[in-house]
């Protein structure tokens, strides 16, 4: 089950085997969410973004990997930061514009800071553990969440905490 203002990374089957297609998926209902990705026919690379529905039964999906959570609220923003990446630069990849896209994202606030090195790395290993299953169509395909997302969660949980604590106790002075 997707967790609504979830932000994840999709990834896609290709040919061969730790090959993806990556894409960015925000998921604002039931089974609707916004997918965010650019393609290459040849010439260049093309951006389609746009709503999706019912993203778990796409063709080739090898799964879905949570690394944050957009509030509803928030999805224009979001919207408007990752379309404004270009992806027409030198040596641009679907990979490396969904890590830019991303970096746009913790820039901007919208996310909290993570580490887009480790989200790679557990991209990877997802899309890896994934593939024979893929080529299987083993259903229902599956979902996973970034080391990252944890640690992104407690320190939400940290800072939850202290305003709950400040909120409660009042104003503090600090002493060295």
């Amino acid at each position: 089950m997707l967790e609504l203002g979830g932000l994840y990374i999709a990834l896609y089957a290709r040919a061969t085997p730790n090959d993806y297609h990556w894409a960015i998926y925000h998921h604002w209902s039931e089974n609707r969410g916004m997918k965010f990705h650019i393609r290459n026919l040849g010439q260049g690379w093309i951006a389609e973004h746009g709503p999706t529905r019912d993203i778990m039964k796409q063709f080739l999906l090898m799964g879905l990997m949570k690394i944050a959570v957009v509030t509803y609220e928030h999805s224009q923003s979001l919207q408007d930061i990752i379309t404004a990446v270009p992806y027409n630069s030198p040596n641009v990849t679907c990979r490396t514009w969904v890590l830019d896209a991303l970096r746009h994202t913790i820039s901007s606030g919208i996310v909290p800071e993570f580490s887009l090195e480790q989200v790679e790395i557990d991209a990877k290993a997802f899309g890896s553990s994934q593939f024979d299953d893929t080529a299987r169509n083993v259903q229902p395909r599956p979902t996973t969440t970034s080391s990252v997302f944890d640690q992104c969660a407690s320190l939400l949980d940290l800072v939850f905490v202290c305003a709950l604590i400040l909120h409660t106790s009042g104003p503090c002075s600090w002493r060295y």
